[in-house]
């Protein structure tokens, strides 16, 4: 299947408020991904110049504290992984990343973004949209689930951290 018909379906918000036009100049901006299980796309705390729209397989999302691995969760197909370096301007990522399964996965580099905000406002408005508003469900989803971020001296055993942490960091916002 094309990688154009595989978007549209798992990003379905994102191709109408485009149009077929601006999907296929937005698709242009990336490249495709292809990671086997068990490796990390994205490292804790070590430098991220992409924005990553996972297409297919599982991956899941923890942070290192004190030498432990802390799980946040899991994300599927029609997810957006990065997105937080590249809103923040930040360079660190706020979390490792890890392949499940095989994953493809479509990469926009940091440069490439910036390029779409400049060169198009039109394109740029709705991922900015659709970014907020997936942060904001993840957001959601994280208070209702109890896992609002803690200090690190309140970790515990084992140790928790909620994906606000993930999100904006130890500062929790």
């Amino acid at each position: 299947m094309m990688v154009s018909t595989v978007f549209n379906q798992l990003f379905p918000s994102i191709h109408l408020a485009l149009g077929e036009e601006k999907t296929s100049q937005l698709l242009s901006s990336m490249t495709t991904l292809d990671l086997p299980a068990g490796r990390k796309l994205i490292r804790d705390r070590m430098p991220v110049d992409s924005l990553y729209f996972l297409m297919q397989g599982e991956v899941s999302i923890s942070v290192e504290e004190g030498g432990r691995q802390i799980a946040l969760g899991e994300l599927g197909p029609g997810q957006w992984l990065g997105e937080v370096s590249i809103l923040s301007g930040e360079l660190l990522a706020s979390s490792t990343v890890t392949a499940n399964t095989a994953i493809q996965l479509l990469r926009m580099k940091h440069q490439a973004f910036a390029d779409l905000m400049a060169q198009h406002p039109d394109i740029s408005r709705v991922l900015l949209e659709q970014l907020t508003k997936m942060m904001t469900e993840r957001l959601r989803t994280s208070l209702e689930a109890g896992t609002a971020p803690i200090a690190a001296a309140d970790l515990g055993d084992p140790p928790k951290r909620g994906l606000l942490w993930a999100l904006f960091g130890s500062n929790g916002g």
